[in-house]
């Protein structure tokens, strides 16, 4: 098991536990109304971030919606302790009760990625976290839950400095507007990215999840605003509860969508993929089409017309026929070496007759610098697999040859865990790139249409190694 794994899995340990631990502390809370009601459905918003975002972070590492999903888990969990009966954990989680929607923020901008884009998006999801963390830490000094309309049955605050209620709610006035102001820019942040999204598929893929989001952030922000949330009253208690269920239903919509955007992002690149194979196909045919008429095409021409001369003289200067007969020859010779070349380079024949190692050795004689092939010893692989790394290494020989300044090269072939492994070694001056012609990206298509892998590591001046790795299934 990887380190990764084995960190997600503790991770999820303990957040299985302190979401218990959150529920009963719920459930026991002397200030909270419908309060079984209340703890089942913040353990499921907790659990459900949580799983999702382990699943979304062991699959896919490089996209940081995982590891934000996770956080929004843990601080939900931690804000619930608002519900204690002890004064320090009651006044503790009330401080991290913006925190999740905070989280939920960022994740909405950052989307699908995870990655905010822009310094736009970089601030407002700054002043995101700012209106929940800093601004209660500011206005906590000033609130007595004692003599407070919204919490009188709360416990103590122990952070309370004087008790001025004017002035707490100049400042959750504040934070408010703060608030709305991000609420409005994610908003216009959704509709912006829907309406430039060039791709219908990505729009269809992307907007619930951005709506959905969008709408229960508004929602539980709308309930936080206006006192609605669980406080005297079942009305508001309820619905309250309905707003968590709406939360609880998100990260599967981001699960989802991140999924979704793998699969279509696969799907662009294989149409990218069958586009320049059909090209490729297509430019290669022209190449066979002018190396015929170039060369063995003229030929065979020169020859036709060069016995129809010694036709012309066979009775009357048998000599001048012979010498002619022989140059025909010579030209019959050259024509079928040409064609033989020609035939070489579309399927060798010793790559039929001999198989794949052999055809790379007789590669690597022909080659213009120095090139040591080691092959385990191996049966036969399936036809297309063996043209497939013959071309690779032979697309990679040439621009050794070509390109690189390399001295020598060193071709390995192996086979391990159902897969034939090929690898192209030089010491050349390297700085080689996938996407800067069409010769490696052209096999880069070719051994993807095998299920395969083709890797460029070139870093400048430290040479160039091409490794492709290929199923061997028949």
């Amino acid at each position: 098991m990887n380190p990764l794994r084995r960190a997600l899995l503790a991770l999820g340990a303990a957040g299985i536990a302190v979401g218990v631990l959150m529920a009963a502390v719920i459930a026991t809370s002397d200030h909270t109304n419908l309060k079984g009601l209340l703890a089942a459905v913040s353990l499921l918003v907790a659990w459900s971030f949580l799983a999702t975002g382990l699943v979304l972070w062991d699959r896919r590492p490089d996209n940081l919606t995982g590891p934000l999903m996770v956080a929004l888990a843990f601080s939900w969990v931690f804000a619930g302790l608002s519900s204690s009966n002890a004064p320090g954990v009651y006044i503790a989680g009330t401080l991290l009760n913006g925190l999740p929607f905070a989280i939920l923020t960022h994740l909405l901008f950052a989307f699908p990625s995870g990655r905010l884009q822009s310094r736009w998006d970089r601030r407002f999801v700054g002043v995101g976290y700012l209106v929940t963390t800093l601004a209660p830490a500011i206005g906590i000094v000033f609130f007595d839950p004692a003599v407070s309309d919204d919490c009188a049955e709360c416990p103590e605050n122990p952070l309370l400095i004087w008790n001025d209620q004017d002035a707490y709610n100049v400042g959750s006035a504040i934070s408010s507007v703060l608030a709305g102001i991000v609420v409005g820019a994610l908003i216009w942040h959704l509709v912006r990215r829907i309406r430039e999204s060039a791709d219908p598929v990505e729009r269809v893929r992307d907007a619930p999840v951005w709506w959905a989001g969008g709408a229960t952030l508004l929602v539980v922000l709308a309930l936080v605003a206006t006192n609605i949330g669980p406080e005297e009253g079942n009305f508001d208690d309820y619905m309250y509860a309905a707003a968590l269920l709406l939360l609880a239903t998100l990260p599967y919509a981001f699960w989802l969508g991140v999924v979704r955007s793998r699969l279509v992002r696969l799907d662009t690149e294989l149409r990218e993929s069958r586009r320049r194979i059909v090209e490729a196909g297509y430019a290669e045919r022209k190449r066979v089409e002018r190396d015929l008429h170039d060369g063995a095409q003229q030929r065979l021409v020169a020859l036709a017309l060069e016995l129809q001369v010694v036709r012309s003289k066979l009775a009357t200067d048998p000599e001048a026929a012979a010498e002619l007969l022989e140059g025909a020859a010579d030209e019959l010779t050259g024509a079928t070496q040409e064609l033989r070349e020609l035939a070489r380079g579309l399927h060798p024949p010793v790559l039929a007759d001999r198989g794949l190692v052999p055809a790379l050795e007789a590669l690597a004689k022909r080659a213009t610098v120095p090139v040591t092939v080691e092959a385990d010893e191996a049966e036969r692989a399936p036809e297309a697999v063996e043209a497939a790394a013959y071309f690779v290494v032979s697309e990679a020989l040439t621009n050794v040859a070509r390109h690189s300044g390399a001295t020598q090269a060193l071709v390995r072939v192996a086979r391990r865990d159902g897969l034939i492994w090929v690898e192209i070694e030089d010491d050349g001056s390297g700085a080689a790139d996938m996407g800067a012609g069409s010769g490696l990206r052209g096999l880069a298509d070719r051994v993807g249409a095998l299920d395969g892998l083709l890797e460029v590591d070139s870093a400048p001046g430290r040479g160039t190694t091409v490794r492709a790795s290929l199923p061997l299934r028949r």
